[in-house]
């Protein structure tokens, strides 16, 4: 916020580039209010609810990022990248290959989670990650404008092979590699530029005293490698999951196992639709040793086009153990569109 004052001084303080190796603290980007461009936007930093103008984004399942890039679909099963803060577009490849192997009545549901890591060779270069249909498989893409990649991926969706049919849960790029959360923990490494197909090795079972997790989520935090375990109970009269609870491990490379955290020390993560991605709070201590959630059970939607869940927003104090809500007012999720967790240098108003 100090910074977004700063810029907002004048033209001359605004043209200052300020070079920064950590994202933005996230916002909440709130369900979709039908017949209106605007979008409303919770900033934890000062609590308070502001609106933004988007056009582009009506109608269709968005998933968020730390990079101010939104992955989003639309009932054609189209895809796109789009920044919040440009109003930049990139259309991603069809998704005729993915359509095929995880076919369904609901176009929202056709992709559990897409996941962004941004290629440092351009502005615009990306490796986008899909995790999909009902063995939750794991396809990616590469899309670069400006200059060839000229490698596994470019423009065009490629299916990871699978023997061990693991169902992913989460990826994350970790020390340059891909990594990814399996079933109920188990970690493995994805290499997408193996000589014959990108493929997927084990690196560890899961963490021996974790039961069977409602969601899984899998976090670089502090150079090391953090999975996320969410816990909650499904309400049948209120068709909805409410979390009670969260589990963090740390994987120790050099023994090969999981060693459990009780602190995130100054750190707070994100988990929901889209990545998963944590942020220092050394400046906001009041926002440190927490897990901020959003609703991503899509599991029970009771019938077609009917809205469900969506509710199910809050944080997680590790020191307490307590799940508080967030004080973001009225919200309406609808059979598509539910929070996400969004990053924007834009000066909202």
């Amino acid at each position: 916020m100090d910074i977004k004052s700063l810029l907002a001084v004048c033209k001359q303080w605004n043209s200052v580039k300020l070079e920064t190796t950590r994202p933005p603290f996230p916002l909440l980007m709130l369900s979709e209010t039908l017949n209106t461009n605007l979008r409303s936007f919770f900033n934890l930093c000062d609590s308070k609810r502001y609106q933004l103008e988007i056009s582009t984004f009506g109608g269709k399942r968005c998933w968020g990022s730390p990079h101010g890039w939104v992955v989003t679909l639309d009932p054609n099963s189209k895809a796109h990248l789009e920044h919040l803060e440009k109003g930049k577009q990139i259309i991603l490849p069809s998704l005729n290959t993915i359509q095929t192997l995880a076919a369904t009545e609901e176009w929202f549901l056709l992709i559990h989670k897409f996941i962004i890591f941004k290629q440092p060779s351009h502005e615009s270069s990306f490796l986008v990650i899909a995790i999909f249909g009902p063995g939750f498989s794991l396809a990616f893409v590469r899309v670069e404008e400006g200059a060839a990649l000229n490698r596994r991926g470019q423009d065009e969706w490629v299916l990871v092979a699978n023997p061990d049919n693991f169902k992913f849960k989460d990826v994350a790029c970790f020390n340059d590699q891909i990594y990814g959360l399996c079933d109920n923990g188990t970690l493995v490494r994805i290499e997408l530029d193996a000589p014959w197909s990108a493929e997927v090795q084990v690196v560890s079972p899961h963490p021996e005293d974790v039961w069977e997790p409602q969601k899984l989520y899998l976090v670089e935090l502090s150079g090391n490698l953090f999975g996320v375990f969410r816990y909650g109970y499904y309400y049948p009269l209120k068709r909805r999951y409410e979390t009670v609870s969260f589990l963090v491990y740390k994987f120790n490379f050099d023994a090969s196992s999981w060693e459990e955290v009780t602190d995130l020390e100054y750190h707070a993560v994100f988990v929901g639709d889209g990545n998963s991605w944590c942020c220092p709070t050394i400046t906001i201590p009041s926002r440190s040793n927490s897990i901020y959630f959003t609703d991503d059970n899509w599991d029970w939607q009771m019938y077609p086009g009917g809205a469900y869940g969506g509710c199910d927003v809050g944080l997680f104090d590790m020191a307490t153990g307590v799940i508080q809500p967030l004080p973001f007012g009225e919200d309406n999720p609808s059979s598509y569109s539910r929070p996400i967790w969004v990053t924007t240098t834009m000066r909202l108003f």
